[in-house]
């Protein structure tokens, strides 16, 4: 046996709409006038649906009311009495309603829902806009990067992980492509003597608070060092270090900047 409902449904303060297992309206509720309008009674529960909804009646609500006897929390627009397609919150179940089987059919607005949907799929689109107008700026800059053969440009993060490189840098180094991303800085340098002052000085600027481990008189370090490629070769080169930001006092990023000192010097002889 269903659950029984009040013959006088007007006594119920929530929208509610009574068919019969068809789907024939049998009787609607003064909450369910008042936020949908009259309904001609006798006609279908098809009548006061878009044409979407529709069609999820007939293919989702229907066959779950038909196996399972209810359905909860369904979202769905219907017509209302000054909005063409209110969107609502669906909870139906089968009962009785004056001594004979019934859907009872409750129908809570969901204005806000809705509201709170446009504005997400607007902010979604506006994200994915400036996703694309960034991916477009990156390439950009990794193409006019890329074509500064002459310098190896790294940014590092402060425990000196190279975060981003040129194709210079790896052309200098002789590496692969996507071959120094993920190394840390400090295995580039050649362990020797010569270069001994000038890695503790790169090290306490990795390892720095801020920007204090730049010194009080300059932003920025300049040494001449010796780095190596995969197959130990050392390359004499001249290095400059400096934070990309300087607006805060954190020190986030650092921008490594490397040339060869031999190519340097063939320039400047010629």
């Amino acid at each position: 046996m269903g659950v029984g409902i009040t013959d006088d449904i007007n006594l119920l303060p929530c929208p509610l709409l009574i068919t019969d297992l068809l789907g024939r309206m049998l009787q609607v509720n003064s909450a369910f006038k008042e936020e949908f309008g009259d309904c001609e009674l006798g006609t279908n529960i098809d009548s006061i649906l878009p044409k979407a909804s529709q069609i999820f009646l007939q293919t989702h609500i229907w066959p779950l009311l038909h196996r399972q006897g209810s359905v909860k929390e369904i979202y769905l627009k219907v017509r209302a009495r000054t909005e063409p397609q209110l969107p609502v919150l669906l909870n139906c179940s089968r009962g009785e309603f004056l001594q004979q089987q019934c859907y009872r059919w409750v129908m809570f607005p969901a204005r806000e829902r809705s509201r709170f949907e446009r504005e997400l799929l607007k902010t979604q689109n506006e994200t994915m806009l400036y996703a694309r107008r960034l991916q477009k700026a990156n390439a950009r800059l990794q193409a006019v990067l890329n074509s500064v053969t002459e310098f190896a440009i790294m940014v590092l993060s402060p425990d000196g992980t190279v975060c981003f490189n040129n194709a210079g840098a790896e052309n200098l180094l002789r590496y692969q492509a996507g071959g120094l991303a993920g190394r840390n800085i400090m295995t580039l340098f050649k362990q020797t003597d010569t270069a001994s002052t000038a890695l503790h000085r790169l090290q306490a600027v990795f390892t720095a608070k801020g920007k204090t481990g730049f010194g009080n008189e300059a932003e920025s370090l300049q040494l001449d060092a010796s780095m190596t490629d995969p197959d130990g070769n050392e390359i004499r080169v001249a290095v400059s270090v400096s934070p990309v930001s300087r607006k805060t006092s954190t020190v986030d990023e650092l921008l490594l900047v490397a040339t060869d000192r031999r190519q340097r010097k063939q320039l400047q002889c010629s």
